[in-house]
């Protein structure tokens, strides 16, 4: 009889199967018996789980009552232990649960003051309160100290899986200590367990003895660039670092179990594990286990496949089976809140219940498949434990043969009643200090007080055992299909799947076979091919070329303005909704050819291919919220409603504009620019920057796929100071969009700001010119996301964008630790060919500036230097990312005498010498703070000079719509691309005002 139930025949409304219908009464009676007697066990030991520690109890059960008060405590729990004095934990307290209004529990008033203790006092007090709560849940910082926890837990008959605290590896530095620190937990372990008593319940299965010592391992630590994009490299590094570690456990007799992590890593960690298990070495293997996660909506399909996987191992070696650990899962609310932001399907499924009813229908599989695999079950919710245990009776399974797994410090009622049962019960036993602990712990506390959570349902809420039991599938209630109105930005192409991987590596061979062609000039309705070529080669090895587009000169130029003058008073004429629907059409040729376009911009500008995808994804941005605005904009408005009078205020074209591109952004600047011209009204020239032609070519071909009529935009290849030069200074030329750097942009607004006699206008010039951007480290920073943070924000895209970070600037509390952690992980960067995933393509420059950059590095101006350079074929060579430490807060890095990229780490005594530093540069463009101060986050908001500014995340990276970007100072003049009033700039304001009264008569104006 087939007991489970279709998640996705049911389109996660999870009525039952037909087969499921006939599910015999035993069965269910079974569950409740079960399930009742886990709960009469467990009455002498209940009470609250929350009882522990009357400090905590007082926390937790004020946090259950109020959100408001619960987001806050739990920020504060995460960032107390980088607190390094009473007077900073005192001021962090005020600043979280000072809010006018806000009640608080009298533990925490006393602390701000409001009781009899002094603030300081009462701040060590609630910092020694906090440690004592994360000692609830973690073991000890040290094996050593670890070791004697868990030799109580064997007193109890609880066996262990022990865990390192930490997230993922910032460096290959920090990837190497994990590894060596789960060596020494291993020796560790299985040299002080040796004189252990066996204990027939927790160390013996049905078949016979099995580990003392279980060991749990986080695959992200071993390899600081895992990444799926790069499957192959990773799985193969990955596997390297885990082979010591599984052959030094396999000769002292340690189970490593391999841990499910964020779902970006979930298809990695499977592979690896396979691949690892396949290998001769461990072939024969079967000590080991991994983890599935029911929450995912993939879960079954990755069981069952792990499940063949292991019967075909089993078949080869004889009795050698795996253990599978299934849990529920522990990064919900990142897996849900990473979709949405990035418009992808959420890959868990929404519904706690949703959850439930999928555990149930592994845990059944599972079950079924106990000649090839070991089941552990890892859970706190009594109704999913008993579906397990009653279906291993009815399958007729020895008890033995699977476990139950906890977590420590949570649910000890629940594991004592299931001791008492007879069964095995291993706890989950994190060992590490506290400041990597503190991830951990808000997750813990965060499922204590879930309003789903089963530990709260029972020991809170007090819910009744019929409503604990009841089967999850009878109260899933399948949530409406999301609807808005809002601004749907183009979602990443999501390379976590190997369909989209192999997509991207065969658009890269595709691409490459149509190098070497020559575009011409599109003006009108002609092609024009001069007698000069413009080439664009592989910035990675320039000797690969990609194209050649002809070189446009004055006479071209002329042509141009003359075609975009006459085309101007038709397409001005054409509906804005119908111009509207053209760019959204471009848009979606965009998006079918997505794979492609982002192959070319790997090639000829050297971006990786995320990079290149996010160019891609922001030009159809750009198309779709452009035609979006323009609809609104065209309404019009009434200014006013007097009787007998109607006044609108509406908008006309500004004419023929020239768009000057950047290299670095070769499609999504480009587009966005012409787009938003174009999309007003207005007609275009087009002159892509000269290293980047070939991509502006395609994006002609599809402007003119779209409809787009000819003469509307001429694409005019050229160089800057010849045909660019010629365009800005044009009498009948009424706008310059520009995007570039600092003197250019100065030059045109100059030369546009010359008004010749044949002027009929005066010139708008939208000009963005990049910045000196910098990232503020302040003394309480989450350093994990600050070093990875800068690290992408400065050498993302080799530091190619105008938004890059370029000065990091560090409280000195935080700056040692900082600048060692940000120098290893810039080491460990891996620079390589841009059609190599996973790698950053190294600036090439030419011999004497290479020769320049050695010779800096040299003399020791160059603490932070890379260890690795490569030559590249022909003239070209790798430049690794330079880092200057010590920097003087007024010191300048010329970045002229190194292409790049540069960043340079500046050490300041407090926050408000941060602020002063950062706003000290003529730029304004983009910035950013890594805090955890609600106070220095508000003073940011309001002080930092910047059009761009980000908290805690990097600097980069801006998405239309959600962030406008541009800034001011000497960063641009002009309205934010991306943003509501952009396309303000092409256009010109009109005022048109009628008397609508005849012979003292006048309609009535209806507002609204």
């Amino acid at each position: 009889m087939d007991l489970r139930i279709d998640l996705k025949s049911t389109g996660g409304a999870n009525k039952l199967n037909p087969s499921m219908n006939n599910l015999k009464d035993d069965i269910s009676k079974k569950i409740f018996e079960r399930g009742s007697e886990i709960f009469n066990l467990m009455e002498a030991d209940t009470g609250s789980v929350f009882n522990k520690d009357w400090w905590y109890g007082r926390i937790m059960d004020w946090s259950m009552k109020n959100e408001a008060f619960k987001i806050q405590m739990f920020r504060f729990v995460d960032v107390l232990p980088y607190l390094n004095s009473s007077e900073e934990v005192a001021r962090h307290l005020k600043e979280y649960f000072s809010a006018e209004g806000q009640e608080l529990p009298s533990v925490l008033g006393w602390g701000l003051g409001l009781g009899s203790l002094a603030p300081g006092l009462m701040a060590s007090a609630i910092r020694k309160n906090v440690t004592q709560m994360a000692r609830m849940f973690i073991t000890g910082e040290t094996p050593d100290e670890a070791f004697k926890n868990l030799e109580k837990m064997r007193k109890e008959k609880l066996c262990f899986t022990v865990d390192i605290l930490g997230e993922a590896a910032v460096s290959e530095a920090e990837a190497e200590i994990y590894q060596k620190r789960y060596l020494e937990l291993i020796e560790t372990l299985a040299t002080k367990s040796a004189k252990w008593p066996e204990i027939e319940l927790i160390d013996r299965d049905h078949l016979g003895a099995i580990s003392k010592v279980n060991v749990s391992v986080k695959v992200s630590s071993l390899y600081s660039q895992l990444d799926p994009i790069d499957s192959e490299n990773s799985v193969r590094i990955a596997v390297e670092r885990l082979k010591p570690i599984f052959r030094r456990a396999r000769e002292l007799g340690v189970f490593i179990n391999l841990d499910m992590e964020a779902f970006v890593y979930k298809d990695l960690t499977l592979k690896l594990f396979k691949t690892l298990m396949s290998d001769d070495e461990f072939r024969d293997h079967n000590n080991v286990g991994i983890v599935i996660q029911a929450y995912l909506k993939e879960s079954e399909k990755d069981l069952r496949d792990i499940i063949e996987w292991a019967k075909s191992r089993c078949a080869k070696e004889g009795n050698n089976r795996i253990t599978i650990r299934l849990v529920k899962g522990a990064y919900w609310d990142y897996e849900t809140v990473l979709a949405q932001q990035r418009g992808w399907p959420i890959p868990v499924f929404t519904d706690k219940k949703e959850t439930d009813a999928n555990y149930e229908n592994l845990s059944l599989i599972m079950l079924e498949n106990d000649r090839y695999i070991k089941s552990a079950f890892g859970s706190h919710n009594i109704r999913s434990l008993a579906f397990a245990l009653a279906h291993a009776e009815r399958l007729k399974i020895d008890k033995r043969s699977f476990e139950i797994q906890m977590l420590y410090g949570m649910a000890d009622p629940i594991k004592k009643a299931l001791i008492k049962m007879g069964m095995r019960v291993r706890e989950y036993a994190p060992v590490g200090e506290l400041i990597p602990g503190m991830a951990y712990l808000v997750r813990r506390l965060l499922e204590n007080t879930s309003n789903e959570s089963f530990l709260r349902a029972k020991f809170s809420t007090q819910l009744s055992i019929e409503e604990l039991l009841r089967d999850p599938r009878e109260s899933i209630v399948k949530p409406p299909e999301p609807t808005s109105n809002h601004f749907q930005n183009e979602p990443p192409i999501d390379f976590n799947n190997a369909e989209n991987r192999k997509a991207m590596s065969e658009a890269l061979a595709s691409v490459k076979k149509r190098f070497n062609r020559t575009y011409p000039l599109y003006i009108g309705k002609k092609e024009i091919k001069t007698n000069r070529d413009l080439t664009s080669v592989n910035p990675a090895d320039p000797t690969m070329v990609v194209g050649k587009t002809s070189l446009a000169g004055i006479e071209e130029a002329e042509l141009a303005v003359k075609v975009a003058k006459e085309t101007l008073g038709t397409w001005a004429k054409v509906t804005s909704n119908e111009r509207a629907f053209v760019f959204e059409k471009v848009a979606e040729i965009m998006k079918a050819k997505k794979f492609e376009l982002a192959a070319l911009e790997v090639y000829e500008v050297g971006k990786t291919w995320r990079e290149a995808d996010g160019d891609i994804a922001e030009a159809i941005d750009f198309c779709r919220y452009y035609s979006r605005h323009l609809r609104e904009l065209s309404k019009g408005q009434r200014t006013s409603f007097v009787p007998g009078e109607e006044s609108i205020y509406a908008y006309q074209p500004r004419g023929v504009g020239v768009v000057i591109a950047p290299w670095n952004f070769p499609l999504a600047i480009l587009t966005g620019m012409v787009a938003g011209a174009a999309v007003c009204g207005n007609t275009v020239i087009m002159k892509p920057a000269e290293q980047s032609p070939i991509i502006a070519a395609w994006f002609m071909d599809i402007l003119k796929e779209a409809g787009v009529p000819p003469g509307v935009i001429n694409f005019l290849p050229g160089l800057g100071e010849e045909v660019g030069e010629h365009l800005v200074k044009h009498p009948e030329v009424d706008f310059v969009v520009f995007t570039g750097s600092k003197d250019v942009g100065l030059h045109i607004i100059s030369t546009a700001s010359k008004t010749a006699r044949s002027q009929r206008n005066v010139k708008k010039v939208v000009a963005e010119m990049g910045g000196k951007n910098a990232i503020i480290i302040d003394n309480d920073a989450d350093l994990d996301e600050a070093v990875l943070g800068t690290l992408h924000s400065a050498f993302g895209f080799q530091g190619q964008k105008c938004s890059a970070c370029s000065r990091v600037v560090v409280l000195e509390e935080n700056y040692d630790k900082f600048v060692t952690r940000l120098l290893e992980g810039a080491r460990s960067l891996a620079v390589g060919a841009p059609e190599n995933p996973g790698t950053a393509v190294g600036p090439v420059v030419d011999k004497d500036a290479y020769d320049k950059i050695m010779a800096m590095i040299a003399v020791g101006k160059d603490e932070g230097r890379l260890a690795y350079q490569a030559t590249v074929p022909g003239t070209g060579y790798y430049v690794p990312p330079t880092i200057f430490t010590d920097v003087s807060p007024t010191a300048r890095i010329a970045q002229e005498e190194i292409f790049g990229p540069v960043l340079a780490v500046i050490k300041v005594k407090d926050f408000d010498e941060a602020l002063k530093v950062a706003n000290g540069t003529a730029f304004a463009l983009t910035g950013g703070v890594f805090s955890r101060s609600p106070a220095h986050i508000e003073q940011v908001k309001k002080e930092f000079e910047v059009g761009n500014l980000y908290i805690n995340r990097g600097i980069t990276g801006a998405i239309v719509g959600r962030h406008p970007f541009g800034g001011f100072k000497m960063s641009g003049v002009g309205s934010k691309a991306g943003g509501p009033d952009y396309l303000l700039q092409f256009v010109e304001p009109r005022t048109v005002t009628e008397n609508t009264m005849r012979r003292g008569f006048a309609p009535v104006a209806a507002e609204g």
